[in-house]
């Protein structure tokens, strides 16, 4: 079985590894055991006229081993699948093991404990080669920036961490993120070509490729105006480089059928976690 390892929750290596283990794992147990009244011997296979030719070969045959008529060709499929078995059975047991020394030795926090572990004294000599997750974590979260302002008047909502935003189902995203460990920025500005300076409901942080994807929440889809509009918008966020389901998250919402927890959760558990 190898060592078994619990990886952080942000190292995308680590989970793809676990993740393929397991799939070579139910490879594995789809092979059949040994089949039974399997032949003696060796297939020994020829090329007759274009046409293959099946020798079954043993200790007590000639070298060229005993023909094996037409029909008698299940003897051959018996010996043929007993080997392939066994070979694909071996290279399958190799991969999991590969696997299983990489997750044993694999450390992704080593390169970060060089620097996080050095005397406070020394490490603000040292320039990192990577940044700590925690740090750059940090530093993107207390960058400052301007939102964009509420109208005087405006309903207020609040998140669970007392975030400000400008709708229920906000709340529900938000919280839902919060609730994930999944770092965001409200509101932040972002330049759109062709329609100059938006800003996404959310701007999230994937931990672990660091990388920035947008959410934005689009929640009057009943309003044929409104409706006309966010396609608008979302060909400009694409054409800037924001594809759905890549980098930019879509939830919508219609006067008949609210936002679901759940598909803002799966959402986050696709993309972000």
């Amino acid at each position: 079985m190898g060592i078994q390892y619990t990886p952080p929750q942000n190292d995308s290596l680590v989970l793809a590894a676990i993740r393929q283990r397991s799939l070579l794992r139910e490879q594995l147990a789809k092979i059949p055991p040994k089949p039974r009244h399997v032949p003696i011997g060796n297939l020994r296979v020829v090329t007759n006229h274009n046409r293959p030719q099946y020798y079954i070969v043993n200790s007590s045959d000639a070298p060229n081993g005993t023909y094996l008529p037409r029909k008698e060709i299940r003897k051959a499929q018996a010996i043929a699948q007993r080997d392939y078995n066994r070979n694909a059975a071996d290279a399958l047991k190799k991969q999991i093991s590969t696997i299983d020394r990489f997750l044993a030795d694999y450390r992704p926090g080593a390169l970060d404990a060089t620097y996080t572990e050095l005397h406070p004294g020394r490490r603000v000599l040292v320039a990192p080669v990577h940044e700590p997750d925690e740090d750059f974590i940090a530093a993107w979260l207390h960058h400052p920036y301007t939102g964009k302002p509420f109208e005087i008047n405006a309903p207020e909502f609040y998140t669970g961490t007392g975030v400000r935003v400008r709708s229920k189902s906000e709340v529900i995203i938000a919280d839902a993120l919060s609730r994930a460990g999944v770092p965001f920025r409200y509101e932040y500005p972002t330049s759109v070509k062709g329609w100059g300076t938006l800003y996404p409901d959310f701007t999230c942080l994937d931990k672990r490729s660091r990388e920035e994807i947008i959410w934005e929440h689009f929640g009057l889809m009943s309003d044929p105006d409104y409706a006309e509009k966010t396609v608008q918008k979302i060909a400009h966020y694409a054409a800037s480089g924001y594809i759905l389901g890549k980098n930019f998250i879509a939830t919508f919402e219609t006067a008949a059928k609210a936002l679901s927890v759940k598909q803002v959760e799966h959402y986050i558990r696709a993309l972000l976690i």
